[in-house]
Parts: structure tokens; sequence; C-alpha cells
């Protein structure tokens, strides 16, 4: 039997972590501390399916899920966050086909991107390579809406204009302000755009969050970076309950 080839990507997913049920007694968790739980309970559950699980230089690990029932899509809404490593329309691409894929999905509703620079000083220019990418999902019918997060209100307003495909919604972190400011609160009423808050912590991905899954695989921590993080949640429309939840994420590696 020839040796499996050096693993260059990591395709990590939690599958809906509602069902993890220690976990989710625990209230008052961080974004960090649930992604962090939810990853090491998925470690747990792989770890005696390595040999199965790598198809040429990608690695898939996910948690096994015994007598699963068909998904019913009728009347749910599925909305998906993206944490990006950098602008790359590539990163887009792959998350956006990775989470579909993952979750059996024939579109998304919502994506919801948060850049890797949101400071004052990002530029329109560092975005348009991600943003061509969203459009192009929701010109293909993969995604419906399309939004931002935590960008300041001129770079929010800037990219409105230059966009094609408009941001239908914009999330503001409470951490940054305890108010939405008048002036993108404004602007939103101005163009139907939906302005949400959040609590997301600016660095979603700690070394910790790295070195468990490399440790895992016999890697240090150094031979894989984060690209991309994806949370979805999907909720019953009717009622407003959170049916589903997780997170996929990729790791590039060295080998």
């Amino acid at each position: 039997m020839s040796a499996q080839p050096r693993v260059r990507k990591v395709i990590l997913s939690t599958g809906n972590i509602l069902e993890m049920e220690d976990l989710i007694r625990k209230a008052g968790q961080t974004t960090n501390e649930e992604l962090r739980g939810s990853i090491k309970k998925t470690l747990n559950n792989w770890e005696g399916r390595k040999a199965e699980a790598q198809n040429g230089d990608v690695l898939t690990i996910q948690r096994s899920l015994n007598n699963v029932p068909p998904k019913e899509n009728s009347g749910t809404k599925t909305t998906v966050k993206l944490f990006l490593s950098n602008t790359d329309s590539s990163q887009v691409e792959d998350a956006i086909k990775t989470v579909t894929t993952g979750l059996d999905l024939p579109h998304i509703d919502s994506v919801i991107v948060t850049p890797p620079d949101v400071s004052d000083d990002a530029t329109l220019e560092s975005l348009e390579p991600m943003w061509q990418a969203l459009e192009d999902a929701v010109n293909r019918g993969v995604v419906t809406g399309i939004g931002l997060a935590d960008v300041s209100t001129r770079l929010f307003t800037e990219l409105y204009e230059w966009a094609k495909v408009k941001p239908t919604t914009m999330q503001v972190n409470l951490s940054s302000c305890c108010i939405v400011p008048q002036e993108l609160s404004t602007f939103a009423q101005q163009h139907d755009i939906q302005v949400l808050t959040h609590n997301d912590p600016a660095e979603i991905v700690d070394e910790e969050v790295v070195s468990t899954i490399t440790s895992c695989l016999g890697l240090s921590t150094g031979q894989c970076q984060i690209q991309w993080i994806a949370r979805h949640r999907t909720i019953q429309q009717c009622f407003g309950l959170i049916q589903d939840k997780g997170y996929t994420l990729a790791l590039a590696c060295d080998g």
C-alpha cells in the first residue's frame, strides 16, 4: 500500500454543537470558549477514524453522525458568518462551497464577513476581491444576501456605493461601541440595511485552537495556519428557534 500524501489542507467541521449537551449547558460562554470546546469534542470523536478521513492532500475531520434524519429545509433560514485571514477571493469561494456541501444546503440565506483588517486604515481596495467573490455567489444563486461586520462607517458606505450587489446587513461589535453610530444608523435607514450588534471577539482564533488541532495530527503549531472560520446558524423561522449551529474551519499546512 502506498503512503498517504502529506496533508496540505485540513477541514474541520463540528457538526451541530447543540447536540453537545455538556457544551451547551455552560452558560455565558464566549465565542472563543464555545469554539475551543466544540473543536475538542470533535477531535475526541474523530481520533479513531484517521485512516478514512484523507482524500489526496486534504484531511477532513468531522464527528461521526449516526441515524441522522433527513434535513427539512422548508421554513428555515441559514446564516453564515465568515472570519477570514485575508481578503483573497479564493477563501470566500472555498468557505461557501465547503459549508453548503457539508450542510447539504442548496443555498445560504445570508453570509456576513469579518475581514482580517477592520481598522480605520482599511481600504476599499483591500475588500474588493472578497466582495466580488460574494457577489458571484449571489449571482449564481448560492447565497441570497451578503453583509459585513466591524468595518468603519466610512468603509461600509464606500463599499456600498462601489458594489454591484449591495450589502443588506452590517454587524457592529458591542465592545467597540455601546450604541450604533448615528451616521451608520441614518445611512442604513436610507438604504434599507439591517444593522445588528454582536459580541464576537476581535480575535476568534488563538494559539490554543491551532495547537489542539495540530497536536492531534502529529504536527507542530507552526506548520498550519487558519485560512477561514465559518459559523452557521439555522433558525426555524416560525418559532425563532435555533435548530442547528456549528463551526467549520480550514487550515493550510506545510506537511
